[in-house]
């Protein structure tokens, strides 16, 4: 087994010395969800799901450029200049992104979730490791802020979704 993985590491260009080492982390999650009066193929359309750059008009950035592809797989996607956000995992009704030049390894996922055939949940989920935001009220306090900041953002998409 070993020849093997070594085998491997060889094939990919890697040695010992550029392997990946566990990282101290402290993962937290927060998740936000909001009850839809609409089907998931509509309140996906309504919160512009398929528009990559949908999701600043909801958390009020200042901007969101698309760097490359249209919202599949693989594309990325700058916020207010400076984030970079990049597609890790798509399906009808959601998607994915990660940010992959920070060190807390943030990630978020944006779904709408058939509930029955007039209905559907909204969930925004997060996850970043706590550890590099500094002490506990540090990571409390970017808690707090997430808390405070997503919410609005799912409350001002659940009224975009549900209108009329």
């Amino acid at each position: 087994m070993k020849k093997i993985f070594a085998a491997a590491l060889l094939a990919l260009g890697m040695t010992g010395a550029q392997a990946q080492t566990p990282q101290p982390a402290d993962w937290t999650t927060l998740t936000f969800t909001a009850n839809l009066s609409k089907p998931a193929d509509i309140a996906w359309q309504r919160i512009g799901g398929n528009d990559w750059c949908a999701i600043a008009k909801y958390l009020d950035v200042k901007s969101c450029d698309i760097n490359s592809g249209k919202g599949e797989l693989g594309s990325v996607r700058t916020i207010n200049g400076t984030v970079v956000e990049i597609v890790v995992a798509k399906t009808a009704h959601s998607y994915t992104y990660a940010q992959p030049f920070t060190p807390i390894f943030y990630h978020g996922t944006l779904a709408v979730e058939p509930v029955d055939r007039g209905h559907s949940k909204l969930v925004y989920t997060l996850i970043w490791n706590q550890t590099a935001v500094g002490d506990a009220k540090a990571q409390a306090d970017a808690r707090a802020s997430r808390q405070t900041r997503f919410q609005a953002a799912v409350d001002k998409m659940a009224a975009a979704a549900n209108a009329k």
